[in-house]
């Protein structure tokens, strides 16, 4: 519906209308969700993902109905701040893009490589241990469709408490009450970060990095503190450069709140987020280079939240090291919180690094581990492990 009426961050809705159009100077921006409604669907509530002050300005039904039954909608703080720009980007580019190759007069049908989704296309299809397994346990007479324990049933938590126990050469003993299962790693991520971060607190992400870290901080209203990576070093973190952001934080919160900067509740920066292995670099950090950010967080006395979604997904002679793991080798002078999920891995320990080719080892010897090495990213299940 086109209109003159400035409007952001809110529903109007009356029984025939839902409107709620972002407005960038004094245009509907395009780049932005906006609420919709139609014959055949209820009338959507979401607000726009702006992230602007909301400016609250109610547009009357009447000038559809005759009469001002309208009511307005407001949208929360947390709704108005958050904003993901990756859709911002990659959007454009694949509406832009001419992916038919009879178009182009080629005959090749372009792949796109911009989303981290093998099955987009349907070249290469999940791996069929994996689907087996699913089919098998949903129609097993033992299995609930009732509801399950919040943090995910017991068994599966004891599967994943499992692993990440054998992860090692160490002894590490990973209890399910240390696993909450989750909406897919972008879905454990949001639970471990909401435990942390406060309005106005401080995370320390890698750059460059993954967007999601500072789409979920700002969210909460908290920042995001980019520290370097190297691209010399194998795109290792900055050491010295992450110390010299705590630093500079910790001091200007300790003036801010009257020197009390070893109150923890005073504290500005709440975690370091270390992604290994890296996305975008793809980089692999050895042993030693975690040891030095442990003991790093270790001076500090910050947590560390550890994506190892593609801790799996090695090649050559990159070896990954599990975070949680190193910091138990010097004994667990850091809490780690580690974000991760589903896949597969052959307990004989020979990858599978294709899925889609066939497996000789039998479904009862999978562990599953890594969703997009097991080509189900869409099936979002996820966790976090605390140690």
């Amino acid at each position: 519906m086109a209109s003159d009426t400035n409007y952001r961050g809110g529903v109007t809705f009356s029984p025939n209308l839902v409107i709620g159009v972002p407005i960038t100077e004094g245009k509907p921006s395009d780049d932005l969700v906006t609420p919709s409604t139609s014959a055949t669907s209820s009338p959507s509530l979401t607000p726009s993902l702006s992230p602007v002050p909301p400016t609250f300005v109610s547009l009357p039904s009447s000038t559809l109905t005759g009469k001002d039954d309208s009511w307005f909608v407001p949208a929360s703080k947390k709704s108005l701040r958050t904003h993901n720009p990756i859709r911002t980007i990659v959007d454009p580019i694949m509406t832009s893009s001419n992916k038919d190759g009879k178009g182009r007069g080629d005959g090749k049908d372009q792949i796109s490589l911009a989303l981290g989704d093998p099955t987009t296309y349907g070249i290469i299809k999940p791996c069929p241990a994996v689907v087996s397994a699913i089919t098998k346990a949903i129609q097993s007479p033992s299995i609930s469709a009732g509801y399950v324990n919040a943090c995910g049933t017991h068994e599966a938590r004891a599967a994943i408490a499992s692993y990440h126990s054998k992860q090692s050469s160490e002894i590490i003993d990973v209890t399910p009450e240390d696993i909450i299962v989750a909406n897919g790693a972008s879905g454990a991520l949001e639970l471990a970060l909401t435990a942390l971060l406060d309005e106005d607190s401080v995370l320390l992400v890698p750059r460059p990095g993954f967007p999601l870290y500072q789409v979920i901080a700002a969210s909460h209203g908290a920042r995001v503190v980019h520290y370097d990576l190297l691209p010399k070093s194998g795109w290792e973190c900055d050491l010295n450069h992450m110390e010299s952001i705590i630093l500079q934080e910790e001091d200007t919160a300790s003036h801010k709140n009257c020197g009390h900067m070893h109150d923890a509740k005073n504290r500005a920066v709440r975690g370091i987020l270390i992604n290994n292995p890296s996305n975008p670099t793809g980089a692999v950090y050895s042993e030693s280079h975690l040891m030095d950010i442990i003991r790093l967080a270790a001076r500090h006395r910050l947590p560390i939240i550890s994506d190892e979604i593609y801790g799996d997904m090695t090649f050559a002679n990159n070896v990954f090291h599990p975070m949680a793991n190193v910091s138990v080798k010097m004994g667990n002078r850091v809490p780690v919180i580690t974000a991760s999920g589903l896949g597969k891995q052959c307990e004989s320990k020979t990858m599978c690094k294709f899925s889609c080719l066939p497996c000789d080892t039998k479904i009862p010897n999978h562990a599953f581990i890594d969703g997009k090495q097991d080509l189900v990213p869409g099936w979002r299940l996820g966790w976090i492990v605390f140690r």
